[in-house]
C-alpha cells in the first residue's frame, strides 16, 4: 500500500492492520470457502439425480394406473 505521512501516524497503523487482516482472509479462508462450495455443488447434483429417479417412478406408476383403468373400462363394455 502506498504510504502517506499523517501527522500522528495512527492512520498508518490502522491501515496496516486492515491490510494485514484482508491478506490473512484472502490467504487462509478463501480456499476453505471454495472447497465448501464444491461440496455444496456435489450435494446438489446428488439431489437432482434422486429427484429424477423419484419423478420417473411416479410418472411410470401414473401411466400404469391409467392403462389399467382403461383396460378395466374396456372389459366392462
Amino acid at each position: 500500500m502506498e504510504r502517506t505521512e499523517y501527522q500522528n501516524k495512527i492512520q498508518d497503523e490502522r491501515l496496516d492492520r486492515v491490510e494485514k487482516a484482508v491478506n490473512e482472509i484472502k490467504d487462509n479462508h478463501l480456499v476453505h470457502l471454495q472447497t465448501d462450495m464444491t461440496k455444496v455443488g456435489t450435494d446438489v447434483d446428488w439431489l437432482k439425480r434422486f429427484f429424477w429417479i423419484i419423478a420417473t417412478a411416479s410418472i411410470g406408476g401414473l401411466i400404469t394406473a391409467i392403462i389399467n383403468l382403461l383396460l378395466t373400462i374396456n372389459k366392462s363394455l
